[in-house]
């Protein structure tokens, strides 16, 4: 995730947050459908479904750990008044931290027989999960960003999407775009694709739009 201002103003363009969180959200309600419907002993699904949620689960956290150290300190120090609300998503990552740590003890026994009961106790963790996943984002959304968008810099926006994009392996690089791109309007997909350099651009859409394209439908199969 890049960040520049909006042409003609100061302030970050936070509308790539959101970007950022439909890939969530998304993923969150997928990776739930995923398992409920993988069949009794079918090791071979539950494997690659299993490996899904570790993505999930990593991506999650390093996009919480940048929140964690570029952005809540920064509105501790300038944005005094709304303490309350920085403290409230601090707690909610928390929270967050607790279902990740509950779904990844539950992967390896499930991935490693497929039994029924290990896929619901799973998918009641992803249930739970999701919720508070729900909850936080709409916090951060309606509440957070724009305290972000009146007291920190551009600059200082461009050092957390920076970091945003740290931990992708290169390898990866076309699944990150395309999962932030699935759903993006019209506008947003421009105005992403319009600060990625013309070679990336380039390579996206005459390779990696229908590497994408085919490694969704590998972990999708029929299912929306």
């Amino acid at each position: 995730m890049r960040s520049i201002a909006v042409p003609g103003t100061t302030t970050p363009y936070t509308q790539e947050m959101l970007m950022i969180h439909r890939v969530f959200r998304r993923e969150a309600a997928q990776l739930l459908h995923f398992v409920t419907t993988t069949g009794a002993g079918d090791v071979s699904r539950a494997r690659q479904v299993a490996e899904a949620v570790r993505e999930y689960i990593g991506g999650l956290h390093h996009h919480h750990g940048v929140e964690d150290e570029l952005i809540w300190p920064l509105l501790h120090a300038r944005a005094q008044v709304h303490d309350d609300l920085v403290i409230r998503m601090e707690m909610q990552h928390e929270a967050l931290d607790v279902t990740l740590t509950t779904l990844q003890g539950l992967l390896p026994r499930w991935e490693a027989i497929a039994g029924p009961a290990d896929r619901d106790a799973l998918a009641e963790a992803l249930t739970d999960h999701r919720q508070v996943l729900l909850d936080h984002l709409g916090d951060e959304e309606t509440l957070v960003m724009p305290l972000v968008e009146e007291h920190l810099t551009t600059v200082e926006w461009q050092e957390v999407g920076r970091r945003g994009l740290e931990n992708v392996p290169r390898s990866k690089v076309f699944l990150a775009l395309g999962a932030i791109l699935e759903e993006a309007t019209p506008e947003e997909r421009r105005e992403f694709l319009g600060r990625v350099p013309l070679a990336g651009r380039m390579l996206w859409r005459i390779v990696g739009r229908r590497r994408y394209q085919r490694q969704m439908a590998a972990l999708r199969g029929g299912a929306v």
